[in-house]
């Protein structure tokens, strides 16, 4: 892992405001392009009270976010980057009780777009919840 950028360090100051703390998301491990997130069950987290599942926004807010994070990873450093396209393909719900864990790859890297791929699965990859791909724009602060 780079010097320039700590995913747990980030996850521990982004837990502690806004989206962050609503979600509760929470640091597991990171490589050199790579990000682990977990999304603990909570029933605020829950589309329909009747079922426990946990409703696909807190699923995707969690891809987002850990997909963003490899990105940083993959930069070695905090940059200004722009979710340009996200998709989840869903393949089983996220049942009541069930942290959700999504590990997300920033497998491609150029000068303006960084692409990443992700699994979200409740602790066994091979019964995944939703795969995931997306593309980020890398922003110019300066214009």
């Amino acid at each position: 892992m780079s010097d320039g950028f700590d995913p747990e360090r980030f996850f521990q100051l982004a837990r502690s405001v806004g989206h962050g703390r609503a979600l509760g998301l929470e640091y597991q491990a990171s490589g050199v392009d790579w990000v682990e997130l977990a999304l603990p069950w909570r029933s605020e987290l829950v589309s329909l009270p009747e079922t426990g599942i946990m409703a696909t926004g807190a699923i995707v807010s969690l891809v987002d976010t850990c997909s963003g994070t490899a990105v940083w990873t993959r930069l070695g450093g905090f940059k200004p980057i722009v979710t340009l396209d996200l998709r989840l393909d869903y393949l089983r719900p996220a049942v009541a009780g069930e942290t959700v864990i999504a590990r997300c790859e920033c497998y491609k890297l150029t000068r303006k777009v960084a692409f990443v791929r992700g699994v979200a699965h409740g602790g066994d990859e091979a019964r995944a919840v939703a795969h995931s791909v997306a593309t980020f724009m890398i922003t110019d602060p300066a214009g």
